[in-house]
Order: C-alpha cells, then sequence, then structure tokens
C-alpha cells in the first residue's frame, strides 16, 4: 500500500510538468480502444464457435445478424485490427509528446537552477526523460489491460458461473509469482539507474580528456574501464527483464498447465463451451500483457521517483545569490563572499564558506588538478551555477566567455561573429577584427562563405571566440582552456589585444605559456579531508 501512495504521489507531482493532464483525452481513447478490441474478440471467438460447432441457437441478437451476413464479419475482424493499430498510434503519441515535454522542461531547468553537472544534465535529458514518458505510456496500457481483464472475466461469469471459480482460483495462484518477480524486477531496475549514471559519467570523462587519453596512451584503460560499467549497466538490465519476461508468460503458462490437468484428471474442461475457452485462453494472454506493464511500471517508478526529487527539491531559487552588474569597490570586479556550492543529487559540496576578490583590469590565472572546481567557479562566477549558500558578486553586466571548444554555426563567417550579438555591427569592423587577429588570409576573408567545425582548425575557431567577445564590449572575460590550442605567436597576439582592452582576465589554464602576462594566480588546492581552498600568488 505504501509502495502504491508513493507512486500515486510522485505521478501528481511531476503531473504539470508532463502535462498529463492536457492528455487525458489520449488516455481515455486508449482505454475506450483497447474496450472495443475486448468486444470484437468475444464477438469474433462467438462467430467462430457458431461456425465450426454449426449451432443454430444463436442467444445473442448480433451474433445472429452476423451469420446471417457473413460477409459482414471480415470487416469485423479488420476493425479489430484498426483498433489495435490506433490504440498503439495513440500510447506512441502519448509518450512522445510527454519526453518532449520533458526534454524542454530540463533544458530550462539547466538554463535557470544553475546546478546540474554536464553528466546528470545529459542524463535526465535524455534516459530521464525517455524512461518518464516510458512510465506514462506503460501505465496507459496497464489501465486499458486492467478493464479489459474486467471485461472477459465478466463475460466468463456470465457465460458458466459454476466453473469460472476454478479459473478465478488460478488468478490467485499467480498473485504471489507476480509479486515476487516484479519486486526482484524493481530491484535491479534501481542498479540499472545508477549504472546509467555511471556510463554519463565515463562517457563524459573521456569527451572531456579525448585528445590527453589518446596522448598518454592510455586508451586501453579508459576503454576496458568503460567496458565495465555498460557490463554492470547491461547485466541489471538484463536481470530487470529476465524477470519481466517470466512475469509476462507466467499467465499463459499457468492456464494451460491448469487446463491440462483438470482435462486429464478430472475430465472437467470438456463440459466447457468453445467460446468460454476461447475467451478465456484471451483472458489469460491480456494477463500476460497485464504482468508485463505491471513489471515496467514498478522498473520505470525508480526514474519517476528521481524526477518527483528534484522537482522537490528545486522549490528553493539560488539565483538571488548571484548579482550581475553589482557596485563594488573601484578595483573590485568579482567578490564571491561565504560561498557554498554542490551539485543537484549530490551530498559533496564542491566549495564551502569559500572566499575570492579578483582585480579589475587585471589578468587572473586560475590553476589546479583535475577535480578541483575550477570549471565550477568560473561557472559561479559566470552566473551559469548558482550558490547554494552566499553570494556572487560581479561588477559588470558584460560577461564574456571563451572555451577549449567555441560554438560554430554551420552558417556564413558572418553569422558566426556575430553569434549572439545584438548591436549593428558593419562589415567594415569585422573585417578589421578579422585582420587584427590574423585570422584568414586577406583573400580567404569573405564574410560571406560558409564555415563549420569541420573547415575551420581548433585555433581559428578558439578566435572566432575571441572577436565574438571583444565585438560584444566584454569587460570580464572568462576562459576555459582557450588558448590551448593556439600557437605561441597567436596567443601573445590575442593577449596583447586583450591586454589593450583593459579587460578582466579570468583565465583557468594548464598552459604555462599563458604565465607570461598574468597579474595574479590562484591554485585550487584539494586538502586530505576532500575539502578545497585556495593559494594566493
Amino acid at each position: 500500500m505504501d509502495k502504491f501512495k508513493t507512486l500515486i504521489r510522485d505521478i501528481l507531482k511531476v503531473s504539470k510538468i508532463t502535462k498529463t493532464s492536457k492528455k487525458k483525452r489520449r488516455i481515455l481513447l486508449s482505454v475506450f480502444l483497447s474496450n472495443l478490441i475486448v468486444f470484437f474478440d468475444i464477438l469474433i471467438i462467438l462467430v467462430f464457435t457458431n461456425i465450426f460447432t454449426s449451432n443454430n441457437n444463436f442467444q445473442n441478437i448480433l451474433v445472429e445478424f452476423v451469420m446471417q451476413n457473413l460477409y459482414i464479419f471480415p470487416v469485423i475482424i479488420l476493425m479489430r485490427f484498426a483498433s489495435i493499430y490506433y490504440e498503439k498510434l495513440n500510447v506512441i503519441k502519448l509518450k512522445l509528446n510527454i519526453e518532449e515535454n520533458l526534454r524542454t522542461h530540463f533544458v530550462k531547468e539547466i538554463f535557470d537552477k544553475g546546478n546540474y553537472s554536464v553528466s546528470d544534465a545529459y542524463y535526465f535529458i535524455t534516459t530521464i526523460s525517455m524512461q518518464v514518458a516510458s512510465f506514462y505510456g506503460t501505465l496507459t496500457v496497464f489501465l486499458s489491460t486492467a478493464l479489459q481483464i474486467l471485461a472477459y472475466t465478466g463475460y466468463l461469469i456470465y457465460s458458466d458461473l459454476n466453473t469460472v471459480g476454478v479459473f478465478l482460483i488460478g488468478l490467485l495462484i499467480l498473485a504471489y509469482p507476480t509479486y515476487f518477480l516484479t519486486q526482484k524486477g524493481r530491484q535491479y531496475a534501481h542498479l540499472t539507474y545508477e549504472y546509467g549514471q555511471d556510463i554519463s559519467k565515463e562517457t563524459e570523462k573521456i569527451l572531456d580528456n579525448l585528445f590527453l587519453i589518446k596522448i598518454i596512451n592510455l586508451v586501453s584503460s579508459e576503454v576496458d574501464n568503460f567496458k565495465k560499467s555498460l557490463h554492470s549497466y547491461y547485466d541489471s538490465e538484463y536481470n530487470n527483464r529476465r524477470f519481466g519476461t517470466l512475469n509476462a508468460i507466467l499467465p499463459n503458462f499457468s492456464t494451460m498447465i491448469l487446463l491440462s490437468t483438470l482435462l486429464v484428471f478430472f475430465n472437467f474442461v470438456r463440459v466447457l463451451t468453445l467460446d468460454f475457452v476461447g475467451v478465456m485462453l484471451r483472458l489469460f494472454q491480456t494477463l500476460g500483457v497485464f504482468n508485463d506493464n505491471l513489471h515496467l511500471i514498478s522498473a520505470y517508478h525508480v526514474y519517476l521517483e528521481n524526477l518527483y526529487l528534484m522537482e522537490s527539491n528545486k522549490s528553493i531559487s539560488y539565483s538571488e545569490n548571484f548579482e550581475l552588474g553589482h557596485e563594488l569597490k573601484p578595483n573590485e570586479a568579482v567578490v564571491l563572499s561565504e560561498v557554498s556550492f554542490k551539485y543537484f543529487n549530490s551530498s559533496d559540496y564542491i566549495f564551502e564558506d569559500l572566499n575570492l576578490t579578483l582585480p579589475k583590469g587585471k589578468h587572473v590565472i586560475v590553476t589546479g588538478v583535475n577535480g578541483s572546481g575550477k570549471s565550477t567557479l568560473l561557472g559561479l562566477i559566470a552566473g551559469v551555477f548558482y550558490a547554494e549558500k552566499g553570494i556572487v558578486k560581479v561588477s559588470s553586466r558584460k560577461l564574456g566567455y571563451v572555451g577549449v571548444s567555441p560554438m560554430i554555426l554551420n552558417s556564413t563567417l558572418r553569422e558566426n561573429l556575430l553569434y549572439g550579438i545584438q548591436e549593428t555591427i558593419n562589415d567594415t569592423e569585422l573585417e578589421r577584427m578579422l585582420s587584427l587577429f590574423k585570422l584568414f588570409n586577406e583573400n580567404e576573408r569573405q564574410l560571406d562563405r560558409r564555415i563549420s567545425n569541420k573547415s575551420l582548425s581548433m585555433g581559428q575557431m578558439q578566435k572566432i571566440a575571441f572577436i565574438r567577445a571583444l565585438l560584444s564590449k566584454v569587460e570580464v572575460l572568462i576562459l576555459d582552456e582557450s588558448t590551448s590550442n593556439l600557437d605561441e605567436e597567436s596567443k601573445q597576439l590575442i593577449f596583447k589585444i586583450l591586454e589593450d582592452e583593459r579587460l578582466t582576465i579570468i583565465n583557468s589554464t594548464h598552459n604555462k605559456d599563458d604565465f607570461k602576462n598574468m597579474d595574479l594566480h590562484i591554485e585550487l588546492v584539494v586538502t586530505d579531508d576532500g575539502k578545497r581552498k585556495l593559494e594566493v600568488n
């Protein structure tokens, strides 16, 4: 009962973001079509029974009508399959609509809340969205099959009240195996969820460090680690589906065992009519579908629970802990006061009670080992992440960012240079910036030429990102390994241009050449107890 209450709680909690309330018509349509299928099933079974037994005592006006007009029988069969077809399409449409709503919701959440790691963000946008959508599709089928079972059972009771009790006993016998298999499947569903998150994190690590892994010859090791994560995931998924398959075939197996036992030892089923047996078999077939969907609901509920937790924990917004364009002291560009931050779904704080002041108009180098929190620190300064406690203040509203892999549109050079810029900038200024940064040769600088991330080198992409920032008139420029693909001449050229602009530069880098241009060095250090501290040089 507690699990049922939890399920209802989770459904009600997430109904707003899934917008299932607007999908009531689709759910009702599936229920209607499913019961229409039952009607056609029973009608077809009755007609076949009368055909094969040459029974002229129809006892049913509709059956009598069909028997006297057999040319409409193929139409009835066609209508049955049409009902099945549209019922399945309706469920597919429902799932896709919910998945679309969820993916849109998560993307908005990632931008608005600012406490998702890359791996968590990817996992929610893809896996959680798909699995929760599948939950609602499965729930719809489950409700439909439950009503089908009631309809079939009702017909059996109406047909032969004396014998149906035996088969109701069979249903009771199925109860415990169904419960046991569902619980085992749920256990493995939890494991599948956890291993799925591990895979996302492993994938993120590999993609973020692709070059490094290959250069230092750790490809084999990383592939082995990834294979282990995959093996654990698919092993748990296999076991989950194994128990689900047993749950699905159990009713049919039990039916056949029950019928054969009664036939051999009690001569019982010989008194049953053909239509009774036919409907009974359809009942137990539907029970198999019912059990299968019950198992899936239990498995998918794991993902629904996590969505519920996310929605419950986001009630407090931390956006007020970030102030852009705040009036600081004349020589201050960024101030972090008592800042504490952790990612969603994590109990470990990246920063606790962090205090930091960055000077205006200076080049600040940020270093630290992998996992020390460099990108997180940049994200807090940029307002991509929000502090859970404390406050981040930035003097200017004009922030810029250049990363290791700048965004390049599959479009013209002009549109790439002006990406995200609201002001009107003439071609003369664009050409001047191209020349200043030595992006292309004179004969290659056609603003209308189409470019893409495949037609440019990484260094050219980074130069385009720097030009965008300057065209945006930024005053605080955040760099994240932004010079890693530039030659020494290009680096010095860019830093000379930035120096002339008198920008505040916050530069996270491993490149020792960048130190030539720094005014301040901040190193993030991870202590033995896992805490982060700052060392300012």
